[in-house]
């Protein structure tokens, strides 16, 4: 049972550049991953270092080539997280659940200067994307979420850090 998250930025915003950012991100995703799954493991157990047993996967860093959106954007930095572990095996994937994961992940971007204001333009130029990807086999299309996410086998910027990730995960 996995959860995979997409991270991506190819403009600066409140914590500097998209390297900056991908990097200054990165831990307060596992904080927040953490928090949720503590949340979701009580009172389930009485062990409050459950935590301990999640495993955080990164994918090395991708630039890629912005699809659609407005011409002339800059190129994207994307990576993508795997989290597994004992821990978050034992949690049964459900959509509220989901969905309040996915809100953390707006509170973040929101925290890294992304506005989600102006809809006009559609893929366009971001601070910090954080998209869930998937969770185990859970299927689910709310205005909030849809998952898996609808275009991943359309996204290289997914798939190949994805790839990467699992590939040097196998055997270990």
């Amino acid at each position: 049972l996995k959860l995979v998250i997409s991270i991506g930025a190819n403009i600066p915003g409140r914590l500097g550049d998209p390297l900056s950012t991908i990097a200054a991100i990165r831990p307060l995703i596992e904080k927040s991953i953490l928090e949720w799954n503590l949340l979701l493991n009580c009172p389930k157990t009485q062990n409050k270092n459950s935590y301990k047993s999640l495993s955080f996967k990164w994918a090395p860093l991708f630039e890629t080539d912005p699809l659609g959106g407005p011409r002339g954007q800059p190129d994207f930095i994307n990576t993508v997280l795997v989290v597994d572990g004992d821990s978050f095996s034992s949690i049964k994937p459900d959509k509220k659940a989901a969905i309040d994961l996915m809100k953390r992940f707006l509170e973040l971007e929101k925290f890294a200067g992304r506005e989600r204001k102006n809809t006009e333009i559609f893929w366009g130029p971001r601070s910090l994307d954080i998209d869930f990807i998937s969770w185990g086999n859970l299927q689910m299309n709310t205005e909030t979420l849809i998952l898996p996410h609808p275009r991943l086998t359309e996204r290289n910027f997914v798939l190949l850090p994805l790839i990467e990730v699992l590939s040097t995960t196998q055997g270990k």
